[in-house]
Parts: structure tokens; sequence; C-alpha cells
């Protein structure tokens, strides 16, 4: 278990660093600190790993206070982003070091469990200018695991690897976690890896937690501008509401999921461009008139339009390549209403 207990840290000489962080993340967890560069993600990973000590707040890690503890100390596993390993090192001496520098006893046995459990069997031999980029991950992996520690800290574990490489890497990494039942403590700029990974993401801007929750709520229900506008593509459009279930916006009077938000209320609605209906059904709600095509992109997996509705641009996502767009139906379901100041 780790828990941030209103931690603050500016670094010296600065006004750079993080303001009253509370989390917590249960036994065997992974959660995911997900922001762009500079939003403090890498100073809540240093203060855990005993690197840097807070300003204001505490660390607990299984119920222990980190203060005043060292790296050593804290018996944390860590992966950096350029894997640090030994170039004179063999894979088993690589993993083996934790082990070693402690004096623990049948070292090669444990050695060879570990290599079996991250898929390197049969490689103990080869140095690390030997190996690929998903092989270096998984030998510093191992090494951060081998010594049992209480936690484990990734710091863009992924990032130096080419996309096939981290979709695989991400679903080995998940089930080697979920083997061995630990505590996992993401630092992350992908939000893809974030959303696949992790049982918590913990969006951050400007030093401070905007919203932490499952990946699903993240995604379909912010709490907040920033996190709706950070985590994927969006359409967000300025309403008022008029009842408990409709709101006034530009593209006319749209029926939503009832609020409790009080009559007159100025709202943002974001909807998700994969949402939006194309051509749809004469009973469908919320069915709105395209007056231009902007745009057109083929992505790959799917088609990006950007359309303009009563001066309102609208981006949509969709499989069907259909250029003849006349109508589109925002569902209700799609819907999410933001109660912050206007655009």
């Amino acid at each position: 278990m780790i828990e941030f207990r209103s931690v603050s840290f500016t670094y010296p000489n600065s006004h750079a660093g993080i303001t009253d962080i509370s989390l917590s993340v249960a036994t065997g967890e992974i959660i995911a600190v997900l922001g762009q560069s500079g939003c403090g993600k890498t100073t809540l990973l240093k203060l855990l790993a005993g690197f840097e000590q807070p300003t204001e707040g505490e660390i607990w890690v299984n119920h222990k206070n980190q203060q005043n503890l060292s790296c050593a100390e804290r018996r944390l596993g860590i992966v950096f982003q350029d894997y640090a390993l030994f170039p004179h090192y063999t894979v088993a001496q690589n993993i083996a070091y934790p082990l070693k520098i402690n004096r623990v006893a049948d070292i090669e046995t444990k050695v060879q469990r570990m290599m079996d459990l991250v898929g390197l069997t049969a490689m103990e031999k080869k140095f690390p200018s030997q190996l690929s980029g998903g092989q270096k991950q998984r030998v510093a992996l191992a090494r951060a695991l081998i010594f049992e520690p209480q936690a484990l800290l990734l710091d863009e574990p992924l990032s130096a690897l080419d996309a096939s490489l981290r979709d695989e890497m991400r679903t080995e990494i998940k089930r080697i976690q979920q083997a061995l039942n630990i505590t996992t403590f993401l630092i992350t700029h992908d939000q893809e890896e974030a959303m696949m990974m992790a049982d918590q993401v913990a969006v951050m801007g400007q030093g401070a937690i905007q919203q932490c929750a499952p990946p699903k709520e993240i995604y379909h229900q912010p709490n907040n501008l920033a996190v709706a506008r950070f985590v994927g593509k969006n359409n967000i459009f300025l309403g008022v509401v008029l009842t408990p279930t409709t709101v006034q916006t530009q593209l006319g009077i749209l029926t939503v999921m009832a609020t409790t938000l009080a009559i007159g209320s100025k709202v943002n609605i974001m909807v998700r461009p994969e949402k939006i209906i194309i051509n749809p059904l004469s009973n469908d709600v919320n069915v709105v008139n395209v007056d231009e095509v902007v745009s057109s992109q083929f992505l790959g997996h799917l088609n990006e339009f950007v359309i303009k509705s009563q001066g309102e641009r609208v981006k949509i996502h969709t499989i069907f390549a259909d250029h003849q767009l006349h109508l589109i139906s925002l569902p209700i379901h799609a819907i999410h209403l933001i109660m912050e100041n206007p655009l």
C-alpha cells in the first residue's frame, strides 16, 4: 500500500514542485500518474523513492512512514526509462546484482526463477548489447523485482520501445505485476498505456492532482475541463441548463441525462468524437444538421470528420467512410456535463 498524505515539495530557488498531493494505492493495484512534461509526476516518483524529501506532508508504504528513510531502506524496486543496465554484466549478473550486494543466499535459483517469470529463459549469459529493447526491459524489470520489494516504481518504462513492442510489454508487465500482486506506481505521458494498465489513473497538472479515478471514469466522466481536454479527443460546447434533462447550446436544445444542476447554470458539454452517430435514424434524439464538412482524414483504424453546424465545429470519429454527411446525432448517454467557468 502506498499513501501520499498532503504532500508538498518545492525545488530550491524555484517555484516548481507539487502542492498538497493526497493519493492512496491499495496493495496489488497499479496507479498510473499521467500528465504533460513539467506537471510534477516525476517529482512524485522521486519523493516516493527517497531521492527527495517532502517540504510538507508524509509518504507511507505498507503502513510505515518513509520520512528520513534512505532509498535502500525503503525497499522499492525501480525501473528507469533508460533501463540502467550494467553493460559489462551478463543478463544473470544484472538481475542478481541486488541480491549480491545484500549477500542473499541461493542467488542462482532465485535468478533463474525470476528469468522464467519475465520470459528470459536461456538468456542468462547474454550481455545487454546483444539484447533487443524488449529484452532489456525484461532484465530491468527482473532486477527490480528480484529482492521482493515493497512496491514497484516504473518511470516512463516503455517510452524507448517502438509501438509493437510497447503493446507487448504493457501486457507482460501487467501479467507479471498480477502474478506477484505487487503495488505499482507508474509514471507515464502515454494515455493509452495508463488506460490499459492501471486500476487508477491520477491526472496531474501544474503540480496538483486534477482527478484520480478508474480509467473509464477518467475518460467518460472527467470532473473538470483540464482533464477533459487532456485525456483523449473531445468536443466541448458551452451550454445553459434549461430543465433537469435539457440544455441550450449553439447546436440547439439537447436532451441529456437527468442533472441536479440549477436551472440557468452555465455548463460545458463534452462529447467524445467516437460517440457521435452519423446519418442517424429519424427517431434518434439530439439530431443536428450538417451545414458543411470542413475536413476529412483517414487515420487507419477510423475516419475523422470535422463538420460545422450552426457555426459550431464538431469532430467525429467513425469507421464509415461516408462523405455524404447530412445529419448527426449526439446520444444522450454520450453527453457529459461539466459545471465550471464558461469557455
